[in-house]
């Protein structure tokens, strides 16, 4: 997803009046939190300095997370975690690692509770350090040789260990599961772990219809293609007929070639 995108959601996430008197209060509040979040930023780079990405942002949120919260920004963490998190986009234009993990590590410890933190932050580190590792002129590489397939792979268990700090508030987010399930598919080429995580994301909360879509596919990649036809056709009968993310129609075509697919091999 875009800067511009991060930026857009990120701004609308910020309870701000649209009454002109408190814009200066709101620059002073933000002055204040940077220069109380900035020692704690060095901290997170320092922390990050000293071991791999993956074990130290397992160990960031115990000590940067609600205790910071409460102790120092009680009930403006909203507004900290959202002015972190565009402070951050700085970092991702200039490529810096170090200070781009270190801002998405603070935001989503100092309010885990925005997915959007959560899910933006994942597709960061999956899908655009891989090619800041190699540089633009050279991400062919990425698809194309051992090598670079180890560094997509490198960076998607990065990300997949980063949304494990999602789990205590965001158990059954279908969306971040879906994101997950995703990763394993497209990074790690492990379809079993990928269907796992999607036949979990199905079973969340307020799923989306698209999981539904995959985790058939990924059950016909797999092989599974009498499963996946029972599951599709399980899956038609609760989609309604006027909604375009529904997509009823596209749902029926796979079970039609399914079918026709499995009669022809049984014959």
């Amino acid at each position: 997803m875009g800067h511009s995108t991060w930026r857009s959601q990120a701004l609308a996430s910020i309870d701000v009046s649209s009454n002109r008197r408190i814009i200066p209060f709101a620059l002073l509040g933000a002055l204040i939190l940077g220069a109380v979040l900035a020692p704690l930023d060095r901290s997170i780079r320092l922390e990050l300095g000293q071991g791999s990405e993956v074990e130290s942002l397992r160990r960031l949120d115990s000590q940067f997370g609600q205790g910071l919260s409460v102790a120092i920004l009680g009930g403006y963490r909203s507004v900290a975690a959202n002015l972190v998190w565009l402070a951050k986009n700085e970092n991702w234009e200039q490529r810096d690692f170090g200070g781009t993990l270190a801002k998405i590590a603070l935001a989503t410890s100092i309010d885990p509770r925005p997915e959007m933190f959560w899910l933006n932050g994942s597709r960061i580190i999956a899908n655009d350090m891989p090619a800041w590792e190699v540089g633009d002129p050279n991400t062919d590489i990425l698809f194309q040789s051992p090598e670079g397939r180890a560094i997509v792979q490198d960076f998607g268990k990065r990300a997949l260990a980063f949304l494990e700090g999602s789990r205590p508030y965001h158990a059954r987010n279908s969306d971040i599961l879906l994101e997950e399930g995703m990763i394993y598919w497209r990074k790690l080429e492990d379809l079993e772990a990928a269907s796992q995580r999607i036949l979990e994301a199905t079973r969340g909360e307020n799923p989306p219809y698209h999981a539904f879509r995959l985790y058939g596919e990924i059950l016909t990649r797999m092989g599974r293609k009498e499963e996946a036809l029972r599951f599709l056709e399980s899956h038609y009968l609760t989609l309604p007929d006027n909604s375009y993310d529904a997509m009823k129609v596209v749902v029926a075509d796979r079970i039609r070639a399914l079918r026709e697919e499995l009669e022809s091999k049984a014959n």
